[in-house]
């Protein structure tokens, strides 16, 4: 799944995106024209079965957390820009001490003519234990990044790979691109830019990506839109190794209903892997699809992908991802949300002295109740669910519940 797909998450959250849950007011099925600022400040007091999804250390304990979540957002016949801003403290008992997640993203379009648009996205992540995996994020609706899906808003951001979960993520990332409609019915899309990894646990290791991503498309008529792309990324390990891939794929966008779209890519991805010792190649799958809908109340979308290879903190691995999310406007005060996603990995490369493994797969579900209590003052529930299974022994699944209120400064949407 191309980097921007991902960076729109992140920006959705999410992403890049924490432990704020969408208020009623920003579940609206459609982007806005207009402009909204806003600070949540937000308190909690919960229970998790395994806070660090640990083999040796899988205590329950106890936590309160506190969370600032600031957003500013614009949107105009022309541009669009949102920025992200999130930072959170959780205190545990039975001596698990605090963690702490930040998260920045920023993003912005704009049609600088009628043929011409360009885009700029950034993201910058500070995570421990994998607690950004399980947060639903509030963020307004907005229209998608060129040359990505559409659709609503990604609830739970990527996610960590299933060796950094387990410690402290320092993730940062920035992309450009630009959109040519050369005809009423085509269009090229450019992109590229940079993504650095930083791992600090039981396995120090870091990895830079350098994509670039060249589409085009055609409008067959007012619901169906093909065409193909081609993305070449070149990743260096700290130490010797590295990852290329390119990877070409035809393209579709399909409005099957007046609320129902389904875009899809399919095609080849070609790897050459260097572990400091030998060189490998190999050739496999690339695909991804995403079916989004909405009615009146709710709005959902379902995602998959397959990659021959991708970056992970351990090294090269063939990925498969699976992800729904679905939001429901209860009342005109009530929200209920959930998201679920899956990650498996498998035909590894090991770059990480003294890790190595043969598959696993990285559950992660999260759902959330907000209600309005009066203008400015929120209140809910928070449920969610980690699991981590691999060759070997496996941590103890994390569960864990909370309670919160939320008070919010500005623009009340």
């Amino acid at each position: 799944m191309s980097a921007l797909i991902i960076l729109t998450a992140l920006a959705a959250q999410g992403a890049t995106p924490p432990p704020t849950t969408t208020s009623p007011s920003e579940t609206s099925a459609e982007p806005k024209v207009g402009r909204t600022s806003y600070l949540d400040i937000e308190g909690g007091a919960g229970y998790s079965t395994n806070p660090l999804l640990s083999i040796t250390n899988d205590d329950g304990a106890g936590f309160g957390r506190i969370a600032l979540h600031a957003v500013h957002a614009r949107v105009s016949a022309r541009t669009t820009t949102v920025l992200s801003g999130y930072a959170e403290n959780v205190a545990y008992t039975n001596h698990y001490g605090s963690q702490q997640s930040l998260a920045f993203n920023a993003r912005h379009d704009s049609a600088v003519s009628e043929r011409l648009r360009l885009f700029a996205d950034a993201v910058a992540t500070y995570d421990k234990g994998g607690q950004l995996d399980t947060r639903i994020i509030g963020t307004p609706n907005v229209p998608p990044l060129p040359g990505t899906p559409g659709g609503p808003p990604v609830l739970l951001p990527p996610g960590s790979d299933f060796l950094s979960v387990t410690g402290r993520t320092y993730r940062f990332a920035g992309h450009v691109g630009a959109q040519l409609a050369v005809s009423q019915r085509d269009s090229l899309t450019l992109s590229s830019g940079v993504d650095r990894v930083v791992f600090r646990g039981a396995n120090d290791t870091s990895f830079t990506t350098v994509p670039v991503q060249v589409g085009y498309d055609r409008k067959l008529n007012e619901r169906t839109t093909i065409g193909a792309r081609i993305r070449a990324e070149d990743t260096e390990y700290n130490g010797p190794a590295s990852l290329r891939t390119v990877t070409p794929q035809l393209t579709g966008s399909f409005i099957l209903a007046p609320r129902l779209t389904l875009s899809a890519a399919v095609g080849a991805s070609f790897a050459r892997i260097d572990d400091g010792v030998s060189i490998r190649h190999s050739t496999g799958l690339a695909a991804d699809a995403n079916l989004c809908g909405r009615s009146e109340r709710s709005q959902y979308c379902a995602r998959a992908a397959v990659d021959q290879q991708t970056a992970t903190t351990a090294g090269p691995a063939k990925s498969q991802t699976f992800g729904v999310d679905y939001s429901h406007r209860l009342d005109e005060d009530s929200t209920l949300q959930f998201s679920l996603s899956a990650s498996h990995y498998s035909s590894p490369i090991s770059i990480v002295s003294g890790r190595t493994f043969s598959q696993a797969t990285y559950y992660r579900g999260a759902a959330a109740y907000t209600r309005r209590i009066s203008d400015r003052w929120f209140g809910g529930v928070n449920l969610a669910a980690r699991k981590l299974t691999q060759a070997g022994t496996d941590p103890k699944a994390d569960l864990n519940g909370s309670v919160f209120v939320r008070y919010r400064f500005g623009d009340l949407q």
